[in-house]
């Protein structure tokens, strides 16, 4: 959580956000997920985790999702973060997609409560 940026997304590299700047949707997402899943299983304190979750969530419906339903700035399969890629509106992926629904999903579990 300490790595989220204020715009509610992490970067591609958590612990030098500079090395890589910007947004990324896919660990995004899948970190939106695992700490929604926690906190609607009991392991997570929702006093502490929701707000996380509430940050990534703006980022992924009003900056990831696109108008025409494209989910962008995924970061390009590979091993590391590369400075100077292009990641953005445009950059999409299936995993990052994936990704984002396992999040919207467990949103909707915790709405649904």
């Amino acid at each position: 959580a300490a790595c989220q940026q204020p715009e509610g997304y992490w970067t591609r590299s958590m612990l030098d956000p500079e090395h890589t700047p910007g947004p990324e949707t896919s660990g995004t997402a899948f970190f939106a997920y695992g700490l929604q899943w926690g906190i609607n299983n009991g392991f997570l304190p929702s006093a502490d985790y929701q707000p996380v979750v509430e940050k990534a969530w703006q980022y992924l419906s009003t900056v990831a999702l696109q108008p025409d339903g494209k989910v962008g700035y995924v970061q390009p399969i590979g091993e590391k973060a590369i400075p100077g890629q292009v990641v953005d509106a445009n950059s999409t992926s299936n995993f990052g997609v994936g990704a984002f629904l396992l999040a919207a999903c467990e949103r909707l579990r915790y709405l649904d409560k």
